[in-house]
């Protein structure tokens, strides 16, 4: 491989010759171009990560002016929080940890650099914000998840570019990168119904539902609807870790798995049917709507957080590249489907007693 100087950025020529491919070939490779073999395209992609290759944003702005006369893209991406604590959201779930890296991991491909921001840092105002926004030549601005549900944020947007996370942001209405929650329910219940379960309940807690809109819970009736069910169970949701009134619904409509959402609510769940002497998954099966990790200890839905984070920069990026300051008048919802993760919470078949016929 050929030594480049040391301080000196490395460019698609540096690479083309470490590669033995023309110019043209490399900068195709780093677009992903399909008209070149995906082995190609691999080995110039993992090239540039050795050699330290990232893309010049100076020369996106001069390629947009020839092209367009296009105004630059920032050199910085903000990454907004207004958690109660600087680190409250990457304690919340690990899901907004993940949002933040492959966010930055996208910024950092495409030339951009992504900078965390607190709103609630100690003499922090809407003024004081904008003033180092501006003071930093910053326009493209990514809302992380807010605390709580239909929070709203008054900025001069006239001024940004800007995409969310998500659906707690209520206002204003911002281009929208997320899950698609109602395919995942979807998702999950197809499986379950394919083991054989039957009798499936659906229990969290209420906010947690209305952070996605009441998707889950709108996919879960459509689905009971669907069915037909001769004796529905009523989903169950409620406030806080309430054990009393799970054991009386269980109780009630003897649910065969339990769908709920997120790892550590599952956990919850699990404790309280073992505290009914129920194991899991021979007498009760549960199953997890969302953020489940890849370890195959949970049986339900991966999010594909990172890849969600990517997406939100991806958009980002065309935004401020085609000059698109301000609120939209149309603004789109990019939904990102989850993958199934085959875990230890559910049978792989459920095992139904033979039915005597009466002579």
């Amino acid at each position: 491989m050929n030594q480049v100087p040391e301080n000196r950025r490395i460019t698609q020529k540096d690479l083309a010759r470490a590669a033995n491919l023309s110019k043209s070939a490399v900068s195709m490779a780093l677009r992903n171009h399909p008209s070149l073999p995906k082995a190609t395209r691999d080995r110039v992609r993992r090239l540039a990560d050795e050699m330290g290759y990232h893309p010049d944003p100076a020369l996106s702005a001069l390629m947009g002016y020839r092209h367009g006369h296009r105004s630059p893209p920032v050199e910085t991406l903000a990454w907004i929080t207004a958690w109660p604590t600087e680190d409250g959201w990457r304690r919340e779930s690990p899901v907004y940890a993940h949002y933040y890296d492959g966010a930055r991991h996208r910024a950092r491909e495409l030339g951009y650099h992504l900078e965390h921001f607190w709103l609630r840092e100690p003499g922090m105002s809407r003024s004081r914000f904008e003033q180092v926004l501006e003071a930093r030549n910053i326009r493209g601005l990514i809302l992380a998840p807010q605390p709580v549900p239909d929070a709203r944020l008054t900025l001069n947007w006239s001024r940004y570019a800007a995409v969310k996370i998500g659906y707690t942001l209520k206002s204003p209405s911002l281009h929208t990168v997320t899950c698609s929650h109602f395919n995942s329910m979807r998702t999950v219940l197809k499986r379950l119904r394919a083991r054989g379960y039957r009798r499936i309940g659906f229990a969290l807690q209420n906010t947690v539902d209305a952070r996605v809109e009441h998707a889950w819970l709108g996919a879960y009736l459509l689905d009971r609807e669907l069915s037909d069910p001769e004796d529905p169970i009523a989903p169950l949701l409620f406030r806080g870790a309430q054990k009393q009134r799970f054991q009386g619904w269980f109780n009630a409509h003897r649910p065969e798995v339990v769908v709920t959402a997120e790892p550590a609510f599952a956990d919850t769940i699990i404790d309280w049917c073992r505290g009914m002497d129920l194991a899991v998954p021979e007498d009760i099966g549960v199953a997890v709507v969302s953020n489940v990790p890849l370890d195959g200890r949970f049986s339900g839905i991966n999010e594909r957080s990172e890849q969600i984070g990517k997406t939100a920069v991806d958009v980002l990026g065309r935004l401020l590249y085609r000059n698109e300051i301000g609120t939209p008048e149309s603004p789109q919802r990019i939904l990102i489907d989850g993958t199934w993760v085959e875990g230890e919470t559910i049978l792989r078949r459920i095992r139904r007693p033979k039915t005597l016929e009466t002579p």
